[in-house]
């Protein structure tokens, strides 16, 4: 149906090479009246990356946990801690984005053909 979306999981393939590490994420944990709350104020939070659907489309995908608000229901981190909450992800895909084939929408070059296409 137009306009009706459907969440769910898809395997995909990964396309972006080593750049889909978070790191130096920073912020701070306080306890709340459930259980231990994380709020993420900075570091390497977000890393734009390319996926590959079933069928062959490549799409853009960002892995992030910019502005994260996490909840734990627990009042101590050990290992198999599980957490949840909610964050941002802000748009990225512009004009500059570049898919693991080099193509941009103003790079001049948008097709994976030997010929560039007149536009």
């Amino acid at each position: 149906k137009k306009g009706f979306t459907t969440k769910e999981f898809v395997n995909t393939k990964l396309m972006t090479r080593a750049t889909y590490t978070l790191s130096g994420i920073d912020g701070t944990l306080t306890k709340g009246p459930d259980g231990l709350i994380f709020k993420e104020k900075g570091g390497i939070d977000y890393a734009p990356s390319t996926v590959q659907l079933p069928g062959g489309e490549r799409v853009p995908f960002l892995f992030n946990i910019k502005e994260l608000v996490a909840y734990f229901n627990t009042d101590d981190i050990g290992a198999g801690t599980e957490m949840g909450g909610l964050f941002r992800t802000p748009s990225y895909r512009t004009g500059l984005f570049l898919d693991p084939k080099g193509r941009g929408g103003t790079t001049g070059y948008d097709m994976a053909v030997a010929l560039p296409g007149m536009a």
